[in-house]
């Protein structure tokens, strides 16, 4: 868990450089006493150590009354354990006011204690009473010592209460700040990210200073800057949650970029952390670890995906270091060569991306982010240099990589030098495919867990189809993209092991990954690997009593019947949604032909398509939504001149207008596949609908169309029906409702045409809130209109997946959640757990209350 995940964002004042030397004053004036410290505890349980520091807290005069409960209470929100052993147990928000002043009570405990279900184990408790802001500065003391695993390992173990006091008061900087310039427009602004500066926001803010092509622009951390163009730098700036940071700039568009660059970190530029903590959702996170087991070798790591598994070891050895030549004869076609890779790469890392949409939609942005960086100013002009000097694409462009990989080695922050993974990742895909050499990893046709140094992204996206049960890498941490990757695969996973097993595990050694207690078993005894069978067989019981289930239709306690059905984006997808338990398709997002292809897809190829998805489906419903192409989505085949505000321009139905004779050939794939279907003497499922319709004349044309294709073709009448996603068709939805078969919720356009803001806006997309009570009762609108006239509803958008929001939305009377299959499971049973008739009294509630965060708090414990 990372560190400043813990406490609750703050909104930022932009401070004064008298503010700043305030607040450097103020955080060298917290300071750890010897009275705060309890060395060689012999507590034998977490409830003990919180007793003592509760005790402890009050006698030294932090606290007022019984801070125990707080302390309680706030574990069982959610664990303080941080990393190395090493937790920060601390109030909840309602005990602030029985906080008296800062300090810190510590309590050593060499023998450790369990401190949670995972089983992590805290050797070096450090209890935080903080007023005001001065948590920012307490953090930031700890974090130099809890990142240092050996300096951790000693405070928590044998180190006198001198050292502890010596080593958490020491307060160095990295740099002077002094003597690192400013450019000409200048301001200050507070990191408000939980995370800190890792790869989104610096992603996003390098996006969005790449826009001012004229203008210098510099971010300064303390005596740490970097060019806001170049995310390798601003990765290496090391900045964490309440730094204060200088944004500053000198050219053109100076104070505009300044301006805009500050607003954004501002508000924050991890707008999707909510999100994927619903991605990493695990079930298997309760089952039981490995007791005293006995093995060749037993090695400690750290959990990044929960479970357990046992199989042969297959080891990853590192391939030999390709030869690159380092001396060029002509600079200019070198720079042809390295820029024409690059193209190449970011066509690859789209392909990934893309594959990865319809599982894991959140794990894909990590491949977005990779290609981000085969655009960074700082990495390009470097390459560029080496090149002018007489050197080689390929030399060149590793010798800019590798800068950026030291620079960002020397930060002491596990989630930030995690992203050295991928920078390397990105490195050597672009130097293969300049020396033509292959990636891809020949793994065993049996099952197997994957022992390696560490594993990149691209590496561990290959595994999608092998027979794998496990990962344990020697490096690493459970917040590199790896460990995201593996929780979005399924698969149990323990990084940063430390030692070198890849050179002494032999090829098909039996060994086990215990993902409960971060244990990696080498050569395991007959004793121990009949345990891990047994625990194995507990895992898949849980996995099991949703799987079981998954086939059938979500009913509610009370009796109330919901449908659960997939988003898919290609043919490859349909297979999954059958097998993860999905009643249909909610949205076939058929943009996927279009985009893919050099020209546009014949008919014949639309058809082909959509009869390999009808093949797995049979006659569960097909929602084939008609291209919704434009906006984010342009196609390069089609003729579509540049819009100043292409969200508000020719997009959707209106670019299908546009293009009528592409519209009438999807059409009449869709008919023509819905006639072979019934010419096999099979029902079909199939249902067209049209995106981004507004008004009733567009309806009206689209439906009229869709007729005469269907007409001239003698095919089956299918069901038309329209998405949601414009205000203006909410407003209208009783008129709709006469005449369309069904509506589908398109919540991620309908919620950025209500609240006015770009979701793909990257100063924006923490502010765009599904619990918005202006969208929700747009959502009600919608389903009352339809329910008029016995018309169902679904939610194709990103809110339906999440748990809180699934209840919302069933209380609001939606009938259909369309999601990604992956989800499935998880949703059918959450909505088996809950009582129908309660949900709609808190959407009720909920329609009545002004405020998001309320609105979410109380769905929140809808699943309690």
């Amino acid at each position: 868990m990372a560190l400043f995940g813990l406490l609750n964002k703050k909104t930022p004042v932009e401070p004064t450089k008298n503010e700043t030397t305030e607040s450097k004053a103020q955080e060298q004036a917290i300071q750890v006493h010897a009275e705060d410290v309890v060395v060689s505890c012999n507590a034998t349980s977490k409830e003990l150590v919180l007793a003592l520091i509760a005790e402890k807290m009050q006698q030294r005069g932090y606290v007022s009354g019984n801070y125990l409960d707080a302390l309680i209470g706030r574990e069982e929100k959610v664990s303080t354990y941080l990393i190395n052993g090493v937790a920060i147990p601390h109030g909840t928000e309602t005990a602030k006011k029985q906080v008296e002043k800062t300090g810190l009570v510590v309590v050593q405990i060499p023998a450790g204690v369990k401190w949670n279900e995972k089983g992590e184990v805290v050797h070096f408790a450090v209890g935080i009473a903080a007023k005001g802001q001065d948590h920012l500065a307490l953090l930031q003391q700890l974090t130099k010592v809890v990142m240092d695993k050996e300096l951790a390992t000693i405070l928590g173990s044998h180190a006198t209460a001198k050292l502890i006091v010596d080593t958490l008061n020491k307060n160095e900087t990295s740099s002077d700040a002094s003597a690192v310039t400013d450019l000409a427009h200048a301001t200050s602004v507070e990191v408000v990210d939980e995370a800190g500066m890792h790869a989104r926001p610096a992603s996003l803010l390098s996006e969005m200073a790449s826009a001012f092509k004229e203008t210098q622009i510099q971010i300064r951390n303390g005596g740490n800057k970097a060019s806001a163009k170049s995310m390798a730098e601003l990765l290496t700036m090391g900045a964490v949650l309440g730094d204060t940071l200088v944004v500053s700039a000198q050219g053109e568009q100076a104070q505009q970029a300044v301006n805009k660059i500050s607003d954004a970190i501002k508000q924050g530029l991890d707008g999707d952390a909510d999100e994927c903590e619903n991605a990493t959702y695990q079930a298997t996170s309760s089952v039981a670890a490995l007791k005293d087991p006995k093995a060749d070798h037993i090695a400690k790591g750290s959990s990044a995906s929960s479970g357990i598994a046992l199989a042969p070891a297959f080891v990853l050895v590192g391939e030999e270091q390709m030869s690159i030549e380092k001396d060029a004869r002509d600079a200019r076609a070198e720079q042809h060569r390295l820029n024409t890779a690059l193209e190449a790469g970011q066509d690859q890392l789209a392909v990934v991306e893309e594959s990865l949409l319809s599982s894991a939609p959140q794990e894909s942005a990590i491949f977005k982010a990779q290609r981000q960086l085969l655009q960074d100013e700082s990495i390009l002009n470097d390459a560029q240099q080496h090149i002018i000097q007489g050197r080689t694409a390929a030399w060149a462009w590793k010798e800019a990589v590798q800068k950026q990989i030291e620079a960002l080695e020397q930060i002491k922050d596990e989630r930030l030098a995690a992203r050295v993974a991928d920078m390397s990742d990105v490195s050597d895909r672009i130097v293969n495919i300049l020396l033509n050499h292959s990636a891809d990893i020949r793994f065993p046709e049996h099952d197997f867990i994957l022992l390696a140094k560490e594993l990149t992204p691209s590496q561990t996206v290959q595994l999608k189809n092998a027979p794998i049960k496990a990962i344990c890498t020697e490096q690493g941490g459970p917040n590199s993209h790896m460990a995201i990757l593996a929780r979005a695969l399924g698969l149990p996973a323990i990084v940063g092991i430390g030692e070198p097993l890849t050179q002494s595990v032999s090829q098909n050694t039996p060994v086990i990954v215990d993902a409960q207690s971060s244990m990696f078993v080498v050569n395991p005894d007959e004793q121990t690997s009949k345990q891990a069978e047994q625990l194995i067989d507990q895992w898949r019981l849980v996995v099991e009593a949703q799987d079981k289930v998954k086939h059938e239709t979500p009913i509610t306690l009370d009796g109330h019947q919901m449908e659960v059905v997939c988003n898919i984006a290609s043919p490859d997808d349909a297979e999954s949604v059958v097998e993860q338990g999905g009643e249909g398709v909610g949205l076939l997002r058929t943009e996927f032909l279009f985009e893919a292809s050099a020209v546009e897809p014949t008919v014949e190829e639309q058809q082909q398509a959509l009869q390999k998805i009808i093949e797995h489906l049979g006659a569960k419903p097909l929602v084939v939504r008609t291209a919704d192409i434009g906006g984010d989505k342009p196609v390069s085949w089609m003729d579509m001149p540049k819009e100043e505000n292409p969200f508000l321009g020719v997009r959707g139905i209106r670019l299908s207008f546009k293009h009528e004779g592409m519209f009438r050939r999807q059409l009449e794939a869709i008919y023509r596949a819905a006639q072979w279907q019934a010419d096999k003497g099979e029902s079909t499922g199939l249902h067209i609908m049209f995106p981004m319709i507004a008004n009733m004349a567009e309806w009206r044309k689209a439906r009229d169309i869709a007729e005469q294709v269907r007409a001239q073709l003698d095919a089956p009448v299918l069901p038309l029906g329209i998405m949601i996603e414009v205000p203006s068709a909410v407003i209208c939805a009783d008129h709709f409702a006469k005449e369309v078969d069904f509506f589908s919720i398109g919540s991620n356009d309908l919620t950025q045409y209500t609240l006015a803001m770009d979701r793909l806006h990257p100063e924006l997309p923490s502010e765009l809130d599904n619990y918005h009570p202006a969208l929700l009762r747009l959502i009600k609108m919608t389903v009352d209109a339809a329910n008029k006239h016995n018309k169902w509803v679904g939610v194709c958008g990103n809110m339906a997946a999440d748990p809180h929001l699934a209840c919302l939305l069933t209380g609001l009377g939606v009938t259909e959640l369309s999601i990604s299959p992956a989800n499935v499971a998880a949703v059918k049973h959450l909505i088996r757990s809950m009582n129908y008739q309660s949900l709609k009294e808190k959407a009720e509630q909920a329609l009545a209350l002004d405020d998001p965060s309320q609105i979410k708090a109380l769905f929140e414990t809808s699943s309690e």
